[in-house]
């Protein structure tokens, strides 16, 4: 590839990126249940709204329960969050590419 097809390759992955909008990177935990025992010693289920997991830090993560009613906007943004992720990482391999081409004609 030349250096100006490598450059518009970038170009079209930054307007992409840009595109996407908000995102969110984490998963979404649908089908969590709360134990309880009961008073005969039995264990009873029920279930829970849905837990989203995410990066809080380096090496920490944060959890948040959502709202029945809000998990197909989350949803959304998890999935912009892993087209982000993609777009990123071609971003990534792309500027790898034009710095080993310069580096080469040096």
């Amino acid at each position: 590839m030349k250096a100006e097809d490598i450059e518009s390759e970038m170009d079209k992955v930054i307007r992409q990126i840009r595109a996407l909008g908000p995102c969110l990177e984490g998963s979404l935990k649908e089908n969590a249940k709360a134990r309880y025992v009961k008073k005969d010693g039995a264990v009873s289920e029920y279930p829970t709204a849905p837990i989203l997991q995410y990066r809080a830090g380096p090496k920490r993560r944060g959890y948040r329960r959502v709202p029945r009613d809000k998990v197909a906007e989350v949803r959304l943004l998890l999935e912009n969050g892993r087209r982000y992720r993609e777009l990123a990482s071609r971003y990534e391999l792309l500027s790898a590419r034009l710095a080993l081409h310069f580096k080469k004609k040096a």
